[in-house]
């Protein structure tokens, strides 16, 4: 299924169980559980969500690459001419090499997860829920697609997240809406996909 399909789905499943629930707020549950529909998905280079949270450093990257590739040419070519062609030559295959596995969008999803607990940590001392997103954003950016992200043991840490952010932002809901989310995916990947998921 694409991203759309189990927005949709995550909406849908949020909207009834708050309802259900007699849940007074709706608008940001509502949020969190089209966004917790899509978490699963950290783990794919090509998710939805993966590529709306990577953009952002994505582009801070590209300025960065235009930036330091000036630099590197300016310097590699002042070591040649110098004659020391040994230092010249390691610094470009070194920017080669750093520019190759930052082209990919999943160490891109990592280091924004690690900059994001980078920031809870040092801004928010007190928001544990802000660390935790981070660290579950980098962690899933490494594992295999439909892997570990897709099974109960990683519902119950998203649902774990979601009860530290409810607490954060002391707003009712938050957890059901995040673990209804979350799990809403599972399933429909389990219900209407060829490849299973491995729930444990």
């Amino acid at each position: 299924m694409d991203g759309k399909s189990h927005v949709i789905v995550g909406l849908f499943a949020t909207g009834v169980t708050m309802y259900a629930t007699h849940n007074d707020s709706m608008t940001v549950p509502l949020i969190v559980g089209a966004i917790s529909s899509l978490a699963p998905d950290l783990d794919h280079h090509n998710g939805s969500l993966t590529k709306k949270i990577s953009t952002p450093l994505q582009i801070l990257f590209s300025l960065l690459f235009l930036a330091v590739s000036l630099f590197v040419l300016i310097k590699t070519g002042k070591f040649i001419f110098a004659g020391s062609w040994i230092y010249g030559v390691g610094l470009f295959v070194l920017f080669i090499i750093c520019v190759s596995w930052l082209r990919h969008m999943k160490t891109i999803l990592m280091l924004t997860g690690l900059l994001i607990s980078f920031i809870g940590w040092f801004a928010f001392h007190d928001k544990w829920s802000i660390i935790a997103v981070g660290l579950f954003i980098a962690i899933s950016s490494r594992l295999k697609h439909r892997g570990p992200t897709h099974s109960l043991y990683f519902l119950a840490i998203w649902s774990g997240i979601c009860f530290l952010i409810q607490k954060d932002l002391l707003i009712n809901g938050l957890w059901l809406a995040g673990t209804v989310g979350y799990f809403s995916h599972l399933l429909a990947d389990q219900l209407f996909t060829k490849q299973r998921i491995k729930w444990l």
